[in-house]
């Protein structure tokens, strides 16, 4: 890199380190999705060395920081919609007081650039259990909360691991503000227009893609098929203060009611 004109100055050990390890996966990936086309080819000291100069000259000349970067630095919200990539399945296992093990399942996703952690619901768990997510699948997410250190880091900071346990932040991540992308979907903030969204959010298309566990709903599409009366429920309590008798009455009878006790 040095040698193609980049300035040492800019560059560090875990910057090289990092993105080197994305670049390869991205092109070792690439590799086996079209082993006729690319086999043996994409993946080779040139390409990984290009890969290397392009994002020095737009992260650390342009000053152009990738989604994830940002998020971590506490400059942008976390919910805003984010197509993220799972790059491991991360498995934590701790003694209980009665001697038992529990163990905590969560996934590192990345950007193609930076990684953080993610912790997932009960739902999301499951998927994660029966192979729906696995390592390579790329998921549409919103409504994402940071969970650990109120400040913001850095992925180089030395203290920043995300296959770490101790990592100072993870992403928070519901089942019903997520959903699965196109294996082709570019990773990163998501343009208004490019996902299908309400008020710049994930729409859920029907009701029975709403998990009771699944966490906050970021919109929904609702057609009213009828408006019902206002009705009201009386209830009729012995003197034992107990309820032995259920009335459901109209606004109308409401409104009697209401005058014969004034």
């Amino acid at each position: 890199l040095i040698d193609q004109g980049c300035d040492e100055s800019l560059l560090c050990t875990k910057w090289i380190q990092n993105h080197y390890r994305w670049i390869v996966w991205k092109l070792a990936a690439m590799e086996r999705r079209f082993p006729m086309q690319l086999g043996g080819r994409y993946l080779n000291y040139g390409h990984v060395l290009s890969q290397l100069k392009s994002r020095y000259e737009r992260e650390l000349v342009a000053a152009r920081r990738p989604a994830l970067r940002k998020m971590l630095n506490k400059d942008v919200a976390a919910g805003i919609p984010i197509i993220l990539c799972v790059s491991q399945v991360l498995r934590f296992r701790s003694k209980k007081p009665d001697g038992g093990v529990a163990e905590e399942l969560r996934l590192e996703l990345t950007d193609g650039w930076y990684s953080i952690p993610a912790l997932v619901d009960s739902v999301l768990a499951i998927y994660v259990e029966k192979g729906t997510i696995q390592v390579g699948s790329k998921i549409a997410v919103c409504n994402a909360q940071l969970a650990g250190s109120d400040d913001g880091v850095d992925p180089l900071d030395d203290s920043y691991d995300s296959s770490k346990r101790n990592c100072p932040l993870l992403l928070r991540i519901t089942a019903n503000s997520t959903r699965p992308a196109k294996w082709h979907a570019r990773l990163g903030y998501v343009p208004p227009k490019s996902l299908e969204n309400h008020a710049g959010t994930i729409l859920v298309k029907s009701l029975d893609d709403i998990h009771p566990n699944g966490g906050s709903i970021p919109a929904i599409d609702l057609v009213v098929c009828k408006a019902y009366h206002r009705m009201y429920r009386e209830e009729l309590i012995n003197e034992n203060k107990q309820v032995y008798s259920t009335n459901h009455l109209t606004e109308a009878e409401e409104s009697s009611r209401k005058i014969e006790f004034d």
